[in-house]
């Protein structure tokens, strides 16, 4: 499963502020541990100061002016009530018990005794936290605003990823200009210069091939025209199938152009095999009753694109009929799948060489084209979601389109309603 930089970042974020916090709380208790202990030392020095002002058991005066001079006050009453009914640990001095430590809690007391009266003494002036819960807040801080300030330096990433997206499905009217001074302004920048150049060489293109369409279309019009003006019947005829077979070209190569582009647009309609084999039969200037085709096969239905189809049945064809001794190719029905096949060596190359654009043998004297057929086969097919697969036995090369037969028609199937019940029950 991937995960995007934005994850990253924020599990990063919390790992981070899971640390420090971990980091403070330890940081926090083992300094209220130490501070502690150095205080229960401090006060077993003075316990040991006061039990020698005290060994003179009238001078308790001198001890309290002591504690006082130290910065101790005496407790309340009360306090002195709750402290000694929660008392848990008490350091004595087994020589003189008359001054001791009351620890409770985290809290340390000074107890003195002096003529059968106990008071106890607290520290007037307390250790403070607060610059360390002070520290710990503006790391905590810190950490917050570097996350942001990541956060914003990486969110022009996300436009600039939705940007691509569209760029390659076909989008070119699209900016992608980021004020941003730094390597992902710098990316967004040169991916709209980019956007800009491969629109621009784009248009060029299609305006240059318009051109040349144009102005071959020209010719062939003035051509169809003179045409009908010839006598001869069957000159006319072979004229008029020769420019027409032209202007089929010029729109074979703007769909070809279509195809590279990734701008064709496919347009499915429901056709039979019949229609299919006579269509490119006259793509191909083949007689209708030549003998080149074999295709003894059941009429089958087939829902794709009609024009695109038949150029990739039109060139599979022209290839088989050029490479073939016999020139002969024969057209099977297996399945949902259509079969081509014909006389000949196998290919010298792996299959997928052959998509290749202007691929050629090694020695061009074999060649009979400039090595456009099969990239076209594979662009047509991969349009229309159709799979070209290829294999050679016993001397016959076998190319087969997967998956593009609808159904098969069956005799029931081919009987079409009586046109004069229709009208009686309208």
């Amino acid at each position: 499963m991937s995960s995007s930089i934005f994850s990253k970042i924020v599990f990063l974020f919390v790992v981070s502020i899971a640390s420090f916090a971990a980091f403070s709380y330890y940081f926090i208790h083992s300094q209220i541990d130490h501070e502690n202990f150095q205080t229960q030392i401090r006060h077993q020095q003075f316990i040991t100061t006061i039990n020698q002002v005290l060994a003179d058991r009238s001078n308790r005066y001198s001890a309290e002016v002591y504690l006082h001079e130290l910065g101790f006050q005496e407790i309340t009453p009360q306090e002195l009530h709750e402290i000694l009914a929660n008392q848990k640990d008490k350091v004595e001095d087994s020589e003189n018990p008359l001054a001791q430590i009351i620890k409770v809690g985290n809290k340390i007391f000074i107890s003195l005794k002096s003529q059968g009266n106990t008071v106890l003494y607290k520290e007037i002036h307390k250790t403070s936290y607060r610059n360390y819960y002070f520290a710990i807040l503006c790391g905590a801080l810190l950490i917050i605003l570097i996350f942001m300030f990541m956060l914003q330096g990486f969110m022009p990433i996300n436009e600039l990823r939705k940007k691509v997206h569209l760029f390659s499905k076909g989008e070119m009217n699209i900016e992608c200009k980021i004020d941003q001074q730094d390597e992902i302004g710098d990316l967004a920048l040169a991916f709209d210069n980019a956007i800009k150049k491969i629109k621009s060489m784009n248009e060029s293109r299609i305006l240059f091939l318009r051109a040349i369409m144009h102005e071959l279309r020209t010719p062939i019009t003035k051509g169809m025209i003179v045409a009908e003006m010839v006598g001869d019947t069957l000159q006319k005829e072979r004229l008029l199938a020769t420019f027409k077979r032209l202007n089929t070209l010029i729109e074979q190569f703007a769909r070809i152009e279509q195809l590279s582009s990734k701008n064709y647009k496919i347009t499915k309609e429901v056709f039979l095999m019949d229609h299919l084999l006579e269509h490119v039969k006259n793509m191909l200037l083949l007689e209708h009753e030549s003998t080149c085709i074999q295709a003894d096969v059941p009429n089958c239905v087939f829902e794709t694109d009609f024009e695109l189809f038949s150029l990739v049945i039109k060139n599979l064809l022209d290839n088989g009929l050029k490479y073939s001794p016999n020139r002969q190719v024969r057209v099977d029905v297996v399945g949902k799948d259509i079969r081509l096949s014909n006389q000949g060596q196998a290919l010298k190359e792996d299959l997928i060489h052959y998509f290749k654009p202007y691929f050629q043998h090694e020695k061009p004297s074999d060649a009979h084209g400039f090595g456009l057929g099969m990239y076209i086969i594979k662009s047509a097919l991969d349009t229309l979601g159709f799979h070209l697969s290829y294999a050679h036995h016993e001397g016959k090369n076998f190319f087969t389109i997967h998956g593009c037969v609808l159904q098969e028609l069956t005799p029931s199937f081919l009987k079409f309603p009586d046109p004069q019940k229709s009208l009686k029950t309208s």
